[in-house]
């Protein structure tokens, strides 16, 4: 006789232990509270972007806990973390606390998320095994309610989970009884799921670019997952993304994750609700709340997408519909921009599909490529193929080149692309050429939340066009990821989220870093621009002048800014390192006076670790209009002295000297002359 599918279940999944998992080796403590311990990783309950390792409540030890350690290059869910930690969601994993710690293994700061650990273990250890089916009654009457009541909460947080697969949910007690969801908070949204468990245009997407996507996400990932328990297997595991996708669009998702398992009526309005393509026709939560409880709805009947008379011929293969011809232009790039520009795509919508309004749309967008001057040509036909693309699907997302994303995924999708040190360029290139602005333009029904994403595009366009420092690449990561720590190699092992957390970390770093090294690059000024809610303009211009001085002031003055903000009081080893820059700023005054003086004052300033009084006496107004005064006045007696001096060296002042008295000699001599001849006229002249 077959065992019960409960227990086949448990013996799928780690076996239940009778005590905490006792850690080896010496442990990290979080919050002087939580023992991590290295040495003791928990393999059982590992994920895609972050390891388990044993962990220990100081308070409690007879808690059952564990602890995850991220990956420092992946940007974790901050946002979301902050709204799970400490509450008790039902169905969902508890998250106690997280923070970030020195990690040995890792030789830097991780962040480390801290649950209560499940007694039963994963209730899929992979989704290549199999485990036993569960039966119908367990998966109506018991795991869908905690499913539902789950996501429910999740959806009354505003937050979609994006992480529900068999392999992330859990037997939260040792009988197995109650069913969680696992984390959601490692990653970026959606960011380890395989493409099974996402919708079609969702899954057409990069990885990280998925974007944090809502609810109806999560619900299709939910049908895809109980249809597996259901079964015991992954009914597509020998499917590659590429025929998975294409099997997606040519059948539906519910006619080709079923095929030809039989599963009781009630599953099938399930999964026909769940599993359905168009994400305003799939079921809600207050949907599945009413068949949970007993109300059955009207079984949902797949849309077919309007055949095309006669296929379309294009890469060696025919299309018969708008869709599947789309993603097969889109995997093949380069061939792609032929039938558009010779006219068959255009006769095919017009004759084949017979829509002229797609036709005519097509049409335009052709000949508004060709008019493109040659120096723009090959822009303009990579435009038009994305255009094209979201005008045979609408519901796709963005796809350009090898780039495809949703627009609420170019923030993740950036942060990987520069932790991993990728090439930048295309995700560049995209925002330059204002490629998400299409993605707006051709949806079919106005969304007034979009016009405000459009919008911070076009800033982010306007960020990427200025190179300078607190702007170019750098501000456009840190605006699309508002949790992403700074990435700036100063302070990247601190895991910097926030503001405030910036300037300790940078104190730290002054305690071993080379102090010829500036405190300043391109992602703190970045950072502290796109973070800080005050006007730092002026400060970030100084930091972009010319002259070395001005640049030093420009970097003394933004921490100084921050620190008069938000604190801490002092700060004597960032202000020492800032004072090993000082040199250019003490030389730029003209008195050796004022030097010398500056010269004693400036390590008692630094001593103080007061950037802005740093900041204050080093570029004080009043004494460099003193000090360029005196200056200009000491050159112009310099100067006269100087020509002083040379005339005696030369004795031009000698025949200077000698001419003048001749010249008072003569005057005089001519002067009596002039005299003795009026007195002789007035004489003769009284006479005659």
């Amino acid at each position: 006789m077959a065992k019960e599918p409960e227990k086949k279940v448990e013996t799928a999944a780690p076996p239940p232990r009778k005590e905490p998992v006792k850690g080896a080796g010496a442990p990290v403590v979080l919050r002087d509270r939580y023992q991590i311990y290295p040495a003791t990783p928990l393999f059982d309950f590992d994920l895609p972007s972050a390891t388990a390792f044993a962990c220990a409540d100081k308070r409690d030890p007879t808690r059952y806990l564990l602890a995850y350690v991220c990956k420092p290059e992946l940007p974790p869910r901050v946002n979301v973390m902050r709204v799970l930690k400490g509450q008790q969601f039902s169905g969902i994993m508890p998250l106690l606390d997280w923070g970030v710690l020195e990690w040995p293994p890792a030789g830097r700061q991780c962040l480390m998320v801290i649950y209560q650990r499940p007694l039963g273990g994963r209730v899929m250890p992979s989704l290549d095994s199999e485990i036993a089916p569960l039966e119908e009654h367990e998966l109506v009457k018991k795991i869908m309610p905690q499913m539902t009541l789950a996501l429910k909460e999740l959806t009354e947080k505003g937050i979609p989970h994006r992480a529900i697969r068999p392999t992330n949910l859990y037997w939260m007690d040792e009988h197995c009884e109650q069913m969680v969801l696992g984390d959601c908070v490692t990653a970026p949204p959606a960011y380890d799921q395989p493409v099974m468990f996402e919708s079609i245009e969702v899954g057409m997407c990069l990885p990280a670019a998925r974007g944090s996507g809502s609810y109806a996400d999560d619900l299709y990932a939910l049908g895809v997952s109980m249809l597996m328990l259901k079964l015991g297997r992954n009914p597509l595991k020998s499917l590659d993304t590429e025929p998975l996708l294409r099997g997606k669009i040519l059948k539906g998702s519910y006619s080709l994750l079923v095929g030809d398992e039989r599963l009781p009526l009630s599953m099938i309005e399930l999964l026909r609700g769940l599993l359905c393509d168009d994400p305003h026709e799939r079921w809600s939560v207050n949907d599945l709340e009413l068949w949970a409880n007993g109300r059955r709805l009207s079984p949902l009947q797949p849309k077919q997408e309007k055949r095309a008379v006669r296929g379309f011929a294009f890469a060696g293969a025919e299309y018969n519909t708008c869709r599947e011809l789309a993603f097969a232009m889109s995997m093949n790039w380069d061939k792609a921009l032929a039938p558009m520009m010779d006219g068959s795509l255009e006769l095919w919508l017009r004759r084949g599909i017979e829509n002229k309004e797609l036709a005519d749309a097509a049409s335009a967008a052709f000949k508004a490529a060709k008019q493109a001057p040659a120096s723009d040509l090959k822009q303009a036909e990579d435009l038009l193929v994305t255009r094209m693309l979201l005008l045979l699907d609408p519901m796709a997302p963005i796809r350009y080149k090898s780039l495809s994303a949703l627009p609420l995924g170019f923030g993740p999708a950036l942060a990987v692309i520069m932790a991993t040190k990728s090439d930048p360029k295309l995700f560049a290139d995209c925002l330059l050429r204002e490629v998400p602005h299409i993605w707006f333009e051709t949806r079919p029904e106005y969304d007034p939340s979009n016009s405000q994403i459009d919008s911070m595009f076009k800033d982010l366009k306007a960020f990427m066009q200025q190179t300078s420092l607190g702007y170019g690449l750098e501000r456009v990561l840190y605006d699309l990821n508002e949790a992403l720590p700074c990435q700036s190699p100063l302070v990247a092992d601190s895991f910097v989220v926030d503001i405030d957390e910036l300037l300790p970390a940078l104190e730290q770093t002054a305690k071993r870093i080379d102090p010829r090294t500036l405190p300043m690059d391109r992602h703190l000024a970045a950072f502290i621009a796109c973070r800080f809610d005050f006007n730092v303009e002026r400060q970030i211009t100084a930091l972009n002048d010319k002259r070395s001085e001005q640049q030093i002031i420009g970097v003394l003055s933004l921490l100084g800014t921050v620190q008069w903000k938000l604190g801490p009081e002092s700060l004597p080893g960032l202000a020492s390192w800032m004072g090993a820059h000082l040199g250019p700023v003490v030389g730029g005054y003209h008195s050796r006076v004022k030097r010398r003086e500056m010269e004693k004052e400036l390590p008692k300033l630094v001593r103080s670790g007061n950037l802005p009084e740093l900041f204050a006496y080093a570029e004080n107004n009043d004494e460099k209009r003193r000090d360029e005064e005196g200056f200009l006045l000491g050159r112009a007696e310099y100067a006269a002295a100087s020509q002083e001096a040379n005339d005696i060296e030369t004795g031009t002042a000698r025949r200077n000297e000698q001419a003048v008295r001749l010249g008072h000699q003569a005057a005089g001599v001519i002067s009596m002359m002039l005299a003795l001849c009026v007195l002789s006229i007035l004489l003769l002249i009284r006479f005659l």
